[in-house]
């Protein structure tokens, strides 16, 4: 156990045990070519709550600390003083209770927690677990230490895959989301950015979080906390991480599974808040609307034929448009053209009314004969050409698709919230509900620019390459935190091109850029998005049916668009289709383009799955669960399910398989276990960890195959709604006439439904109705209990439908609180309970939401 008193304790020094950790020596550093050996190194180490122990050289230090019994920080730098670990922006917390227990071995060197045993082996940390069984997870080293960057080595131990790492869109290469065996480097040499090549111009975005996967349940991850762009090498049994800044820190984490590891690295990046009840609808979109009548008859055909819809996106020509080349362009006005879009505030209104909300496009990017641009550049809320107290901003005209003027300085909080005060406010008051951040990398930029700058190891850098990645990030952030102060109860709801690890806890859904219309593409996304999920991002989606068309349209296009669709109905937040549109000569709204039938069958699914989507947004929230995981993720003891990228998990108990390709049939990856088809309940598959050959055309409808898993609890609505609800409503929206799909299985299982008011962030301080659903099965009963805990404030009643999925098991008797429930014929009136395809129904007419429910099944 550590001592009472933080005084440092030090014993003799370490010379060439600690000559890796801090020269390099050994390693491939500068100081190991020196004509004369390093001077020795000086170890100190600080009991506390968060023990810590520092090794200086030369110097440079290098400072451990445990904070948790599963996680430990390493600090690299010139000066690191006791304490709490210096953090960037993109760590939320600020402080850490340290680990129940630990003990501190001096001739050892060896701290030990209950999970954890870390210690210095010939210079280099050596990280090992302690459960289930101890086994070393790593030996983390100095490769090299200059003024210009630092190199660290990590030993991989056995791994077989590398998982996380942020956004990539490969071209061909390759195809598996697994790191092992290439590089992951940065998109330029400032990090992220637009990349293009023959299936998108896509976003390509630093996450340094890496889950690193053994055999069978084997695994550790870890966090490189630096904004900085990154350089990792996996291609051989060591690893490499370089960094042009010599100082950083690093998180290394262990835990049971993958999800354990992904809510180790949520604790400290932040969970994502709820998103508005309407993000899980459809939100057209396309570039651009060229007015209200435009957008009027999109809206009006969609509703006409039957197809929900939620939204409405509206890009640049909301503003008035660019002029390229020029200083007069409208880019940063950031008010509503009135000539094509008059009375917004009363338009919007009249859409809100009937159900649909609006997020429009703004951009960093402030032409420069615009007032705007001289009221921030006098106050240095710009991009500077020099520093204070000059107050000349840089002007960008390299690249004048735009137009020429100057970028916003988001490192800046001033900037913000002036920004918010100026332009946001009079939007949000419109009753606009979502804000649409592009070209945030950013696409343009000098790398001589100076700025605000950001706080980083006991220096305040304020270069361009200091700024570049958390550019976005803190853009994002000050939405969250300026509409937290001028509009307290708004959820924060932001659809994001760029941004860094943290973004997630701003309300940031990313989208993936201009992708091309091709099957490439939509397959790229699919890995793309395994790794965004296990890099935090649960809402990670694409302009659907692709931005830029390429050439490709008839009925190839058709084909692709109807299988994107159906794809992104069960995996995008918002479910957004988007395309260049400039000529006025192309579709993207579901009922125009692709299968139109297929389309709205795919669109009514998604609506009536939103009861379970939305338990999950709270899972995501409360706990750190993901939302949309890869199959590795609930079955990481499966070789080949880690590798596995167009079969996807809905959360714990949907998965389906991904329609990317043109066939009429797709393999779908079934682990080990027993599977019931979500579309032909009847039929169940038992897999041994196998593809399973699926028709994707049934009854002539494009139709992705859906499984559930043993033990699926899925709450769902009996038929899609026109939408979800009013977005000025503060009522709690509840689902009514809900179904509750079951598969009970032999270990009980749960779900939590959850109800509020789907806009305002009243849900955080508990206004909300949380109903926990359980079932188990033994050989001879299933029991389903309904448990509710509503602290909304309000009530309602609804109707309740029961259908339990059994493999045609015979029940012979239906109980409901104890009493028995008659049988009944299928669509007939009044409560009772009929066999139906694969199991049992039970129509429980309406009940209080506020009431329990206690069933049986006998066999």
């Amino acid at each position: 156990m550590h001592g009472k008193t933080i005084q440092a304790r030090r014993w003799a020094a370490l010379t060439s045990a600690c000559c890796v950790l801090l020269a390099g020596c050994g390693g491939g550093g500068a100081s190991a070519a020196a004509p004369t050996p390093p001077a020795p190194a000086e170890a100190s180490y600080f009991p506390s709550a968060t023990p810590q122990l520092r090794l200086s050289q030369n110097g440079r230090q290098v400072m451990l600390t445990l904070l948790r019994d599963d996680m430990l920080h390493v600090a690299y730098s010139a000066q690191i003083e006791p304490g709490t670990p210096f953090m960037s922006p993109m760590v939320a917390p600020r402080s850490f209770s340290g680990p129940a227990s630990y003990t501190w071995d001096p001739d050892a060197k060896r701290l030990t927690t209950t999970e954890l045993v870390v210690e210095l082996d010939q210079g280099c940390w050596r990280v090992s677990a302690r459960q289930p069984e101890t086994r070393v997870l790593t030996r983390l080293c100095v490769g090299d230490w200059q003024a210009s960057g630092l190199t660290l080595t990590m030993s991989g131990e056995g791994a077989t895959d590398v998982l996380g790492l942020g956004e990539q869109l490969a071209n061909g290469g390759r195809k598996a989301p697994s790191w092992l065996g290439s590089t992951r480097v940065p998109a330029s040499q400032y990090g992220n950015a637009m990349t293009y090549s023959d299936i998108s111009a896509s976003g390509d975005m630093q996450v340094p979080v890496a889950y690193v996967l053994g055999e069978g349940q084997r695994n550790w991850g870890f966090f490189v906390d630096s904004a900085y762009p990154l350089r990792f090498d996996f291609r051989a049994a060591t690893w490499t991480l370089q960094s042009p800044s010599p100082s950083l820190g690093m998180f290394v984490f262990t835990g049971a599974d993958l999800p354990d590891l992904r809510r180790d690295y949520l604790s400290l990046t932040g969970t994502p808040p709820v998103p508005p009840l309407k993000a899980f609808g459809l939100w057209i979109s396309e570039y651009g609307y060229d007015n209200w009548a435009e957008l009027d008859d999109k809206l009006t055909t969609l509703r006409g034929k039957g197809y929900p819809v939620d939204g409405a996106v509206l890009d640049l020509q909301w503003f008035g448009g660019i002029n390229s080349g020029s200083q007069t362009t409208s880019m940063g006005k950031l008010s509503w053209d009135t000539a094509k879009f008059p009375n917004p505030a009363g338009k919007l209104a009249g859409y809100a009314a009937s159900g649909v909300g609006t997020i429009l496009i703004e951009e960093s990017y402030i032409g420069g004969a615009l007032p705007e641009f001289r009221k921030l550049a006098d106050q240095r809320y710009l991009a500077m050409d020099c520093a204070p107290p000059c107050t000349d901003a840089t002007v960008y005209s390299s690249n004048p698709w735009w137009g020429i003027g100057g970028m916003i300085d988001w490192s800046n909080p001033g900037a913000g919230t002036w920004w918010h005060d100026a332009k946001r406010v009079a939007l949000i008051n419109d009753g606009v509900m979502g804000h649409w951040t592009d070209l945030g990398e950013p696409e343009m930029f000098s790398a001589a620019s100076q700025y605000f700058g950001i706080d980083w190891y006991g220096a305040h850098p304020t270069r361009h390459a200091d700024v570049h990645n958390l550019l976005n990030f803190f853009w994002s952030r000050s939405i969250a935190s300026d509409t937290a102060r001028t509009h307290p109860q708004r959820r924060p709801w932001i659809l994001s091109r760029s941004g860094a690890a943290g973004s997630q806890r701003f309300g940031v859904a990313m989208w993936s850029g201009d992708v091309q219309s091709s099957f490439a593409a939509l397959g790229a996304q699919m890995t793309a998005q395994t790794n965004m999920s296990l890099s935090g991002f649960d809402y990670y989606g694409s302009d659907v049916g692709g931005f830029d068309r390429a050439g490709m349209s008839g009925a190839p296009l058709s084909k692709l668009y109807t299988r994107w669709f159906a794809t992104s109905a069960l995996l995008d937040v918002p479910l957004r289709p988007h395309v260049e549109n400039l000529c006025n000569c192309t579709e993207t709204a579901p009922d125009r383009i692709g299968d139109a039938a297929s389309n709205l069958a795919a669109l009514q699914l998604r609506y009536r799955l939103v009861p379970y989507l939305y338990g999950l947004a709270h899972a995501a929230h409360d706990n750190g669960d993901a939302v949309f995981p890869p199959l590795a993720y609930h079955f990481q003891q499966d070789k080949q399910a880690r590798s596995v990228v167009t079969t996807k998990m809905v959360g714990p108990w949907l998965l389906f398989g991904a329609p990317s390709g043109p066939d009429a049939t797709m393999g779908v990856y079934l682990p080990t276990g027993t599977w019931t088809d979500f579309n032909a309940p009847d039929r169940r598959v038992d897999s041994k960890g196998a593809f399973s050959q699926e028709n994707l055309l049934v009854a002539n409808l494009l139709r992705a195959p859906i499984f559930l898993r043993e033990g699926a609890i899925v709450p769902m609505l009996r038929e899609a709604p026109a939408h979800l609800g009013d977005p000025r409503g503060r009522d709690i929206h509840w689902f009514n006439d809900l179904l509750i799909r079951v598969v009970p299985a032999a270990a009980e299982s749960r779900f939590v439904l959850v109800e509020d008011d789907g806009i305002t962030r009243a849900y955080e301080g508990g206004r909300s109705a949380r109903t926990t659903l359980v079932a188990s099965r033994s050989d001879t009963a299933v029991r389903f209990t309904l448990t509710p805990d509503n602290r909304s404030g309000a009530t309602a009643t609804r109707r309740m439908t029961l259908e339990f999925l059994l493999a045609n098991a015979a029940v012979r008797e239906v109980r409901v609180g104890g009493q028995v429930l008659a049988a009944k014929v299928a669509g007939t009136a009044g409560p009772g309970w009929y066999a139906s395809a694969g199991g049992v129904t039970l129509e429980l007419g309406d009940r209080s939401v506020d009431a329990a429910l206690d069933v049986g099944l006998m066999f």
